[in-house]
């Protein structure tokens, strides 16, 4: 059986399906906000600069309390180039979580960071060797057989290191662009 559409209808629907597109487009997006760097504050916020003292492709995630839940405020896997993540957020005392995505870690590292309106408050984040560890991964591929080739899957168990994350909350500064204050390195030492 075959229905017939008016022509007249095609239109709308490619209005409908690019608004539907639009609409996931900014759902995939989620709770990751940009690492942002103004050239001038913004009223009624505060910035925190997440920072290390050298670049250590670190790929962030960032979660902060919300109304006694942690609700990830920054998630990226492609690391942040540079030394400092930049977040804006409200002013007064936030409770904030760190991880590292593309690091063994012992777990987050929590604290609260007092935030005014207009400035940046630092974090010095450092990452602290805790020993080893074993990690297992699959590697999938093909392996001869009396019959050709077939699929395997194989576990390769490698060596890494284990860090503990490491938080220090530092006093508001007065705002600035991040490659103006005193912590930023955009080349590893």
């Amino acid at each position: 059986m075959k229905i017939d559409r008016p022509k007249g209808n095609a239109v709308a629907e490619k209005w409908l399906l690019c608004v539907a597109t639009v609409g996931v487009c900014l759902s995939l997006m989620g709770c990751s906000t940009p690492d942002i760097n103004p050239s001038k504050p913004h009223a009624n916020t505060g910035y925190v600069d997440f920072y290390t003292d050298s670049p250590m492709d670190l790929s962030w995630e960032i979660k902060r309390s919300d109304q006694g839940e942690m609700k990830t405020v920054f998630s990226e896997f492609d690391p942040v180039p540079g030394t400092i993540l930049r977040l804006a957020s409200t002013p007064g005392n936030n409770k904030f979580e760190i991880w590292v995505m593309n690091r063994v870690t012992e777990g987050p590292q929590s604290l609260e960071v007092p935030i005014e309106d207009g400035k940046v408050t630092p974090v010095h984040v450092t990452l602290t060797s805790a020993g080893k560890t074993s990690v297992d991964r699959k590697v999938y591929g093909f392996r001869p057989s009396a019959k050709g080739y077939g699929r395997g899957t194989k576990i390769v168990t490698d060596e890494s290191s284990v860090y503990k994350i490491g938080a220090v909350a530092e006093s508001a500064r007065p705002y600035q662009q991040k490659e103006q204050m005193p912590y930023y390195s955009a080349e590893a030492k």
